[in-house]
């Protein structure tokens, strides 16, 4: 079912791309009154583009990534949709939506749901995790809660009388009861008193669960980019519980038997055991667990990391090769003959308990501890597993922080898309602006916009951010503008300028201003469009470079706020793992790449598609 899930918002990604968006554009632009005519070389140049498929493939999968990404709100969250208990109904997931694409506006709608609201006893937010698990099993989750008023109920009762008793007897006494002591009573009994009223009310909650009064609508993916996965077991990082082919490795179960005397590199070995060969590959990593087998894993007390195996074959040849050393005693001095004697006994002990448990198809090795919890001890004869999450139970694993990586990687390629649109946009619309002036007016215009431009460039892009990252916090719009006025608008501008050049001394610009049309005329409808395409076909490399610019920025630390998802925070994670958890570098390191390596295939369609040469020929 989640894989028909995803595959149909797929679908709607790609449907919305490429049908609804341009519809929804022409009905806009026909009700403003704007008419858009497109001339036969620019629909010829559009029919090459779509004809040259590499190009026009990978146009369709980024635009509809990312027009699917701006739907992550009810698609990736761990807030759901919809919620309703009784008359009362709210729509969480939807609103972060609407935060997000009202961007402009501070936060026009709140994201604040009330726990007495729902029939949660409180005034705190509302546990929406907790609120599911009451809606799908309403009987089973409202017989604890009713044992455990009622016990606290008892409790309370008995404390009452056990005060009430203190205080009668102090007055029989003819003492005065000490004021504190009044106090406390009187706080009981109001406490008496509005647990008295929770369960009151507590069967008329518990009616509107089960008669189906209270519902809740998930997103397809529970879990979100910025609340920690407190719900699985052992300490973050956690690796991808998804198998992945080069990431993950194959599920696997092993056996810790007990520790040796031997170290390596000062950390402490372990002895261990498996039914198969391939289980104990040196290099294995796997996970001291708590529970496992039957029961659920509750806990990961720490991480072993195999040095060395052998099997039950290559075990039994290495105890004959040493008894016939034993045999002739006389060879061997006294320490010598001591330390054998306590091997082979070590290694005839392994033999004996693993043919015990998996006959001779079992294997044996020593496996280096990488890390271990503190104030926690293996577990004697513990289970070792290689994978303990179930598969869609954190697909990608999770972050230094206990973040599902899933939700990071989707949400970043938003912001980085959206950061690297931005940019460009901008960017492209200062330089065109600047490129225009200078090209159409030159001479001492165009000489003191270079001299400005030649200044500007050689400030260092990377020190000025670090000095201003230390002074302010710097967010998405801040790093937008940081951007294009440092860097985006100054490589467009020369091309521009030069197109102006050339296009200015051609007859139909003399023209057009031999009959009075104004100089922001010519420029806009008469030059610029015929100056675009070298704009056009550079667009796309651009958009590389201010994707892996966010990426760089984040990755040193100069970038978003750490709240934000980012690729490049990420992967700077990833290489404080980088042994243990080597997902945390992959994934960010596949996610930019691939995406780079399509967006430079649209490039190199763009630029084959409006290459004048192809449309010119010899007279």
């Amino acid at each position: 079912m989640t894989y028909l899930l995803t595959l149909l918002v797929l679908a709607g990604g790609v449907l919305l791309t490429m049908r609804g968006i341009p519809w929804l554009f022409r009905t806009i632009s026909r009700l403003l009154g704007f008419k858009f005519r497109t001339s036969p070389l620019a629909e010829k140049r559009l029919r090459r583009f779509r004809s040259i498929r590499r190009g026009y493939i990978s146009f369709v999968i980024v635009t509809s990534m990312f027009t699917t990404s701006l739907f992550l709100e009810v698609l990736v969250n761990d807030r759901p949709i919809m919620i309703r208990y009784g008359e009362n109904s709210a729509f969480p997931a939807v609103r972060d939506l609407a935060n997000t694409w009202l961007f402009f506006v501070d936060g026009p709608f709140a994201t604040y749901d009330r726990s007495g609201d729902y029939g949660i006893p409180g005034e705190g937010p509302l546990d929406y995790k907790a609120f599911g698990g009451i809606v799908a099993d309403p009987a089973g989750s409202f017989g604890p809660i009713a044992q455990e008023r009622l016990q606290a109920r008892k409790d309370l009762s008995e404390e009452i009388s056990q005060t009430q008793q203190e205080i009668d007897e102090l007055l029989e006494d003819g003492d005065e009861p000490e004021e504190w002591l009044v106090e406390d009573l009187d706080a009981a009994r109001e406490d008496l008193k509005n647990l008295d009223f929770q369960i009151d009310n507590f069967d008329l909650i518990k009616e509107v669960f089960v008669s189906g009064g209270a519902s809740i609508v998930w997103p397809l993916y529970r879990h979100g980019p910025r609340r920690n996965r407190l719900d699985l077991p052992g300490t973050a990082p956690h690796g991808p519980s998804l198998p992945i082919p080069g990431i993950t490795p194959r599920n696997s179960t092993a056996t810790l038997i007990s520790q040796t005397s031997d170290t390596i590199g000062g950390k402490p070995t372990y002895e261990v055991m498996a039914v198969d060969e391939a289980s104990l590959t040196p290099g294995q990593k796997f996970y001291v667990v708590e529970g496992g087998g039957d029961q659920p894993v509750t806990d990961v007390v720490g991480i072993l990391l195999v040095r060395e195996s052998i099997d039950v074959t290559g075990l039994q040849q290495r105890i004959a090769a040493r008894q016939q050393l034993l045999d002739a005693p006389e060879a061997l001095d006294g320490d010598s003959l001591e330390k054998l004697i306590t091997t082979q006994t070590s290694d005839q002990r392994l033999l004996s308990l693993v043919q015990q448990h998996h006959g001779d198809e079992g294997q044996v090795g020593i496996a280096e501890v990488l890390a271990q919890s503190e104030g926690k001890k293996f577990p004697d004869r513990g289970i070792l597993m290689t994978r303990f999450l179930d598969t869609w139970e954190a697909p990608l694993g999770t972050s230094d922080s206990g973040i599902d990586v899933l939700p990071l990687l989707l949400y970043g390629f938003r912001i980085s898309v959206g950061f690297a649109m931005m940019v460009m946009g901008f960017g492209y619309l200062l330089g065109i602006l600047a490129g225009a002036i200078m090209g159409y007016y030159g001479g001492w215009t165009d000489i003191l916009l270079q001299r400005f431009i030649e200044i500007w460039g050689s400030v260092p892009f990377l020190f000025l951010i670090m000095i201003i990252a230390s002074i302010v916090d710097p967010g998405f719009w801040m790093l937008v503008i940081f951007l294009v006025i440092l860097r985006s608008w100054m490589a467009v501008t020369y091309q521009i300028r030069g197109e102006f050049y050339r296009e200015k001394a051609k007859d139909y610009v003399q023209a057009a201003i031999g009959t009075g049309v104004s100089d922001f005329k010519v420029m806009i409808r008469h030059i610029l469009p015929n100056s675009m395409i070298p704009v056009i076909s550079r667009a796309p490399f651009s958009f590389v470079n201010y994707i892996s610019a966010l990426v760089s920025l984040d990755f040193l630390g100069f970038g978003l706020p750490p709240t934000d998802p980012s690729w490049g925070r990420l992967l700077n994670q990833g290489f404080q793992f980088l042994l243990i958890y080597p997902h945390l570098v992959l994934l960010p390191v596949m996610a930019l790449a691939v995406t780079l390596f399509l967006v430079v295939l649209i490039g190199e369609a763009v630029r084959e598609a409006f290459d004048p040469k192809v449309f010119s020929r010899l007279r």
